[in-house]
């Protein structure tokens, strides 16, 4: 087992403060005073067994699942995403895993640090980033375990409609291989609340957490939904790694999914008229080639020709204080990653500040 480094999160963790940050990825950070707790509330422990019971019942009848289909873990999606792909992967060597491209860089580290054969999928922007199942079924060979994708799409913002879905997932049947969805930015789609993917299939397995949709990134929740036994090996590998989760953090996000309602209008109100904001700088910004998402609160423009990203970055950090992701992360260097969660002002002036930088650099 090899661990690389991962750019992206090194990046994300050291790179220089901005006035106007346009690339951070969920909405702006939630109060503590939105979950109703006080400090009397809080405990240094639980009474766990596997996971805290009520935070996994409440996540069980939140996605219309058992609860023996849950498990919680304290480090996010991102967790979440290791623990969701150690499960299906135990045991199968020389396994196949097919990763899609653009991707959230953890998402192909892990099964490479599992020692898998990567295959990748390609979702491009010429197709709005839909996932082509011919593209896809070329890819499924019977050493195939394990097909990973995000919905919405990181970095596109772009979603797999269930169809599409339940058609991956019944393919990757048909040789014994699971689907693992990063579902964290579906959370965005407040007006629709569309199910969790895990419906598409007995095979498919979701990973999610409180953080991109709802600014409680903070708390560390995380999940995996998926086919009990797989969940059982999920609880068996925890055995080794940590045991139990951290109790403060499984009591606050127990707090924060019995008032989510009131959070979830919070960010409602800052992301559904960001993304109307999104939408008009396209229509006006024509030098910018993108697809503009549903919801979700990422999209990812491509840069004119003659415009490198890494450059467009360092000028838009360097002269405007302003910071956006390079495509680079993504393994699309004409691109760059726009988060639109910050407050409305800021994203109204790194969004000029970006037209700013166009002007400067052609």
């Amino acid at each position: 087992m090899h661990f690389p480094e991962v750019s992206y999160i090194r990046w994300a963790k050291w790179h220089p403060r901005a006035r106007i940050n346009l690339a951070r990825s969920g909405v702006e950070p939630c109060p503590a005073s939105a979950l109703g707790l006080t400090s009397r509330d809080l405990v240094v422990t639980l009474p766990v067994t596997d996971g805290y019971a009520p935070l996994r019942e409440a996540i069980a009848r939140r996605y219309a699942v058992h609860h023996d289909q849950v498990f919680t873990v304290s480090g996010g999606t991102s967790f979440a995403n290791w623990f969701a792909c150690a499960a299906v992967l135990n045991g199968s060597a020389r396994a196949e895993v097919i990763v899609e491209r653009p991707t959230y860089e953890p998402l192909l580290r892990i099964p490479e640090a599992l020692g898998c054969r990567i295959r990748r999928l390609d979702r491009r922007l010429e197709e709005d980033y839909t996932v082509d199942l011919k593209r896809f079924e070329s890819l499924v060979t019977r050493r195939t375990r394990l097909a990973v994708v995000s919905n919405l799409h990181n970095p596109s913002g772009a979603r797999i409609d269930m169809a599409t879905l339940r058609r991956m997932a019944a393919i990757l049947r048909q040789v014994g291989a699971f689907l693992v969805v990063d579902e964290v930015y579906l959370e965005c789609l407040f007006g629709r609340r569309p199910e969790s993917c895990v419906h598409a299939g007995p095979n498919v397995v979701t990973t999610n957490s409180l953080t991109k949709a709802y600014g409680l990134d903070g708390l560390r929740a995380g999940w995996v939904l998926g086919p009990r036994e797989l969940v059982r090996g999920a609880w068996l590998i925890q055995d080794l790694l940590a045991n139990n989760g951290v109790a403060p953090g499984e009591q606050m996000s127990l707090a924060a999914l019995r008032r989510l309602p009131a959070i979830r209008r919070r960010a409602h109100a800052t992301l559904d008229p960001n993304l109307e904001r999104l939408r008009l700088f396209f229509a006006r910004e024509r030098r910018l080639r993108a697809f503009v998402p549903e919801g979700g609160n990422v999209a990812f423009p491509r840069l004119p020709r003659g415009v490198d990203a890494e450059g467009l970055a360092t000028h838009l950090m360097k002269r405007y204080s302003t910071l956006v992701v390079p495509g680079r992360f993504f393994e699309s260097p004409r691109h760059v990653r726009i988060s639109f969660g910050s407050r409305p002002r800021l994203l109204e002036r790194g969004l000029a500040n970006i037209s700013r930088a166009l002007d400067d650099l052609m």
